[in-house]
């Protein structure tokens, strides 16, 4: 079975990146540093957790990958640069190891200085694999614009943020991803506490954790629906969080992929 894991993370850099991220959308136009670029550039080409899944750093991002929920509603804008998270079509496990993969990078981004905003359902597919000059075995699963966040918040932010202000936060709380999870052992409660501010489609943070014979399990609420990002992607962005929060807490472990209708995989101590 497929297995993930990031040994060589920063976990202390991104553990406070996981805490100061918000997905930003408008940016300040600006060129991102060629250092910078170099930097993570690096950083995408050696984060190889699965061999399904990589991220390719675009430079100098066209405006019109990205497209709006409705019209020019909720467009990215000012982006000078992007990342695209790409791969292999119809791979066991391709979803969670876009998604593990992928939020490595946006951690790694944030560290940098830099905005970023996962992407997946409303960018264009067909340019990006254009500009990447994908073969017929990759897509571009999702896309995060890369820069810096403009001063000003756009009226999409502005309205996301006043939505939350009038319903208070809609994040989950540890004992509804987890339940029981007050009595599970410290490093897995601590994995838990980081894996719910994991970011997913639509703000529905489907994953769901259970602790059994000394594993833990991720898995999705519900049932896989036909949305442009499955639950498994937004699962593996979940995944590396726990991972992080667990290695916080002086554990090390890895996560292996799981085939039982809803389980994603399950986080063993190494």
């Amino acid at each position: 079975m497929p297995k993930l894991t990031a040994p060589d993370a920063p976990v202390r850099e991104w553990l406070d990146a996981i805490k100061t991220r918000h997905s930003r959308r408008s940016y300040d136009g600006d060129p991102v540093s060629s250092d910078t670029l170099d930097s993570l550039e690096e950083f995408c080409a050696s984060f190889r957790p699965s061999p399904v899944a990589r991220a390719v750093l675009v430079r100098e991002a066209p405006a019109d990958i990205f497209t709006g929920i409705v019209g020019s509603y909720g467009r990215v804008t000012g982006a000078p640069s992007a990342i695209a998270f790409v791969g292999t079509i119809g791979a066991p496990g391709v979803d969670m190891s876009i998604g593990y993969t992928g939020e490595g990078i946006v951690l790694e981004a944030t560290r940098l200085g830099l905005g970023t905003c996962w992407i997946g359902g409303f960018f264009k597919a067909a340019r990006v694999s254009e500009i990447l000059q994908l073969g017929g075995g990759e897509r571009a699963f999702a896309v995060s614009p890369l820069g810096t966040p403009a001063d000003v918040f756009s009226g999409f932010e502005k309205a996301v943020k006043t939505v939350k202000t009038v319903q208070g936060t809609p994040r989950k709380s540890a004992e509804e991803i987890a339940p029981g999870y007050t009595s599970w052992v410290p490093w897995a409660r601590a994995g838990v506490e980081v894996a719910r501010l994991a970011p997913s489609a639509i703000n529905r943070q489907p994953w769901r954790f259970r602790y059994e014979d000394g594993r833990v399990i991720c898995a999705f609420d519900g049932a896989e629906t036909a949305q442009r990002i499955s639950k498994k992607l937004d699962c593996g962005i979940a995944m590396l969080h726990f991972e992080m929060g667990a290695r916080g807490a002086g554990v090390e472990g890895t996560w292996e992929r799981l085939d039982h209708a809803s389980d994603v995989a399950h986080f063993r101590l190494t």
